[in-house]
């Protein structure tokens, strides 16, 4: 139990490599697609080499739910840069890490996962901590002016709604996935699939992402040295944690490991924006902290 519960927080740590080269990427131009780009490249090329492509025998389900996921997060991209064009980034940065909830409501719904009091407890805390973590940031001068009309308003929480769900759909995937029986046995689909189901994955968001940058983003970084450099590094990052959040999913109810995950990726995130990116210690910066440590702790409490 207690090296499943460490499992689910490493996965957190090794997701907030991605942000973290995100951030270090917008000086040099490097967008998130690029970045996805490389994880994609990396995740697909690591996973092919864990498949017998002599026997290939993957049910259609665990293709469809792979490709699902992948469309997931490209339309989480792309949702993400529509609602910048209406709103501030802080709602949005909400939106991106609330993902926790949806999981642990599909699993409840689903597969009927209880949530215990004090996992009831931790999700109420990690959505405390992600509120203050959307105020670290300071909002665009154009979307403090309250000048915008019901309609892009309207338009701009729709978009948040979707990326949301967008941002949700992979780890939805895993959990589908690390939860749902194969029919006739006792045994999950990712146990026997799991290379498969990210191999699917990372190439599918390899080439979406290619496309999407070469014919529509269109977006030129400095140099394609920080694209493969940052790419790779968060690549490393993206295949550490997958490998760490499906070898637990089963193991433990997604209240916990979900919360776990996204609230360890911001509290990285968080003192490194600190540390490296030398951000000021703000009131939110502390509350983020606070929150977020009270719902690790009480995740614990299994």
């Amino acid at each position: 139990m207690t090296g499943s519960i460490l499992l689910a927080m490493l996965s957190g740590v090794c997701f907030s490599v991605i942000g973290i080269m995100m951030r270090l990427g917008q000086n040099k131009n490097v967008v998130p697609l690029h970045i996805s780009m490389c994880m994609g490249i990396a995740g697909a090329l690591y996973f092919a080499f864990q498949i017998n492509w002599k026997t290939w025998d993957v049910p259609p389900y665990v293709i469809i739910m792979s490709l699902c996921g992948t469309v997931g997060m490209i339309a989480s991209m792309i949702f993400s840069k529509m609602s910048l064009k209406r709103g501030p980034l802080s709602p949005l940065w909400t939106a991106t890490n609330l993902t926790f909830i949806v999981v642990t409501l599909y699993a409840a719904l689903m597969f009927g996962e209880k949530i215990a009091l004090m996992q009831g407890l931790a999700l109420a805390f990690g959505i405390i901590c992600v509120i203050f973590a959307a105020n670290l940031g300071d909002q665009p001068k154009d979307a403090e002016s309250g000048g915008k009309g019901m309609r892009t308003r309207l338009e701009y929480a729709f978009l948040l709604f979707l990326v949301l769900l967008g941002n949700s759909f992979s780890f939805l995937v895993i959990k589908d996935l690390g939860t749902r029986m194969m029919p006739g046995s006792e045994i999950p689909y990712i146990a026997v699939y799991r290379s498969h189901m990210y191999f699917f994955m990372y190439a599918s968001m390899a080439l979406a992402s290619f496309l999407i940058v070469k014919f529509i983003d269109k977006s030129k970084p400095v140099s394609y040295k920080w694209v493969w450099g940052l790419g790779s590094l968060a690549a490393a990052g993206s295949i550490s944690g997958m490998l760490m959040l499906s070898s637990v999913v089963d193991k433990l109810p997604a209240s916990v490991v979900f919360t776990l995950n996204s609230i360890c990726c911001i509290l990285v995130a968080c003192i490194v924006s600190v540390i490296a990116f030398r951000e000021k210690i703000k009131a939110a910066w502390w509350g983020t902290i606070a929150f977020g440590l009270i719902a690790v702790i009480l995740a614990n409490i299994v």
